[in-house]
């Protein structure tokens, strides 16, 4: 089996990468007990999937970031859509650019308390205010000097 290290990530200056960001819930209790397992499975299939991004664990819900490219995010979205530890899931924004945020993350994370109510209200609301999507987003863009989560 190669290792990770193996691979090198296809550049991407010729095309557009796809970034989603979805909003969930836990659906199943100490849903955060889940959160290793799911940063291992997500890390190993993002490095071979060529997707990167940003987990966000508030305690009842979680914020994602993907981006790579469209079908193969999309499809991602769709599996993490169904899978029962996610209860509603709300997509909040879709954009193309030609950079990726998440360059070196195959799946950060970051837990962080103080988030739960604008994940909540991103959930919830029916039209969610955009300063607490700014703050969530925010919240989950890499740290030039901490390096990868």
């Amino acid at each position: 089996m190669m290792s990770a290290a193996c691979f090198s990530r296809i550049p991407i200056s010729h095309m557009s990468v796809f970034r989603l960001f979805y909003v969930s819930s836990v659906a199943v209790p100490n849903g955060g007990d889940a959160v290793p397992a799911i940063l291992a499975v997500s890390r190993r299939n993002n490095w071979r999937l060529d997707v990167t991004g940003c987990l966000l664990f508030s305690g009842s819900y979680f914020g994602q970031v993907l981006e790579g490219a469209k079908p193969v995010v999309e499809a991602l979205a769709a599996r993490i859509a169904a899978d029962p530890r996610h209860g509603r899931v709300r997509v909040l924004s879709e954009t193309s650019s030609t950079t990726r945020h998440y360059n070196d993350w195959a799946m950060g994370y970051i837990h962080d308390l103080s988030l739960e109510d604008e994940l909540a209200s991103l959930l919830d609301d029916e039209r969610p205010d955009p300063a607490r999507l700014v703050t969530a987003l925010a919240r989950m863009q890499p740290d030039t000097v901490m390096g990868p989560l």
